[in-house]
């Protein structure tokens, strides 16, 4: 399926796109400030039995449990993970969309040189960002806490609109199983 292969990479790049512009939205690492490291609780968390995207953190979110449970409902398809923390799927033959943990960036830091909305997700503030890395493809962030994010991205072979539609839609769909 070469459509969904190319929209496969189209999208990587766009995941890629999307974390390194906001990584380097501010701020300057410095050593020993950083509280990103999981606590010898939140590792023995990670040992335990959660729900679908469940626990107390991103540390247990799982992308492509959290895609598999929502596959049915979406006619999600080729579902495959693509990072340590994104997974990726087929939304249709001609947009496809990945999710992706962002454990040190809010929903601020969601940015690309297209149009930002700040908009909801369920009871959860989110940005969308129109065209992130291509002219067709969309990013709609959500809240996980006031500093990390989940952010769905989606890539269409011909549209903005189809692209903005279905990372919303998968948003909506994930929002339930994202940690509170």
């Amino acid at each position: 399926m070469i459509k969904g292969s190319s929209a496969r990479v189209v999208l990587a790049l766009t995941v890629l796109g999307a974390v390194v512009t906001g990584c380097t939205t501010g701020g300057t690492a410095t050593p020993g400030t950083s509280t990103s490291s999981p606590t010898a609780e939140q590792t023995a968390k990670s040992t335990t039995t959660k729900p679908p995207g469940g626990g107390d953190s991103l540390v247990d979110f799982d992308s492509c449990e959290v895609l598999n449970s929502i596959a049915a409902q979406l006619n999600l398809t080729e579902i495959e993970e693509e990072s340590r923390s994104a997974c990726g799927a087929e939304f249709s033959a001609t947009v496809s969309v990945s999710i992706k943990a962002q454990p040190e960036l809010a929903i601020a830091d969601a940015v690309g040189d297209g149009k930002k909305t700040d908009t909801s997700i369920g009871s959860r503030k989110a940005r969308l960002v129109e065209a992130p890395g291509t002219k067709t493809s969309c990013l709609v962030a959500v809240e996980v806490s006031p500093t990390s994010r989940v952010d769905v991205i989606s890539s269409s072979d011909n549209s903005l609109q189809a692209a903005c539609d279905a990372a919303t839609k998968v948003a909506t769909a994930i929002e339930p199983k994202l940690p509170k």
